[in-house]
């Protein structure tokens, strides 16, 4: 193997390993391994190859990790959310067996979960209480005195 096709290899294994983690760590060691293989076509040996793979690799990992954490956070916290909203119940409601959905009047369907874990039959219009994930939390309209 050509010693230059090293740092291909390591930046493939990482881009591997991120893809399948999402850490947002190895990817910057991908930038590492490219850097040392551009260095390496021009004639750097193996020690500065290695030093400029830990090199790039930290200070990328140090000085954009947290850029992008802190973007990704940002996207997260302004997703809109349903809860507050009416909906409908499209599928009854039953603690039971896990079963039931909602439309939103967006008219997105979501599984939903009653509040109390009790039935709640389908047709009947509800408000959601709260999100946990893909699953929205309902009580029956009025169940609060609204």
């Amino acid at each position: 193997m050509d010693p230059n096709n090293l740092w291909l290899g390591v930046a493939l294994i990482m881009g591997v390993i991120e893809a399948g983690t999402i850490s947002i760590i190895t990817v910057w060691f991908v930038v590492g391994a490219l850097a040392a293989y551009v260095v390496s076509w021009f004639g750097a040996n193996q020690v500065v190859q290695a030093l400029v793979f830990a090199a790039i690799s930290i200070a990328c990992l140090l000085a954009f990790r947290p850029l992008v954490l802190k973007h990704l956070a940002s996207k997260k916290a302004s997703d809109p959310t349903p809860v507050g909203q009416c909906a409908l119940v499209t599928e009854s409601i039953d603690a039971a067996s896990h079963t039931g959905r909602v439309e939103t009047p967006d008219r997105m369907s979501w599984s939903a979960d009653s509040c109390d874990g009790s039935t709640i039959p389908a047709g009947t219009k509800v408000r959601i209480v709260e999100q946990r994930s893909i699953r929205l939390v309902v009580q029956p309209e009025g169940a609060d005195g609204s």
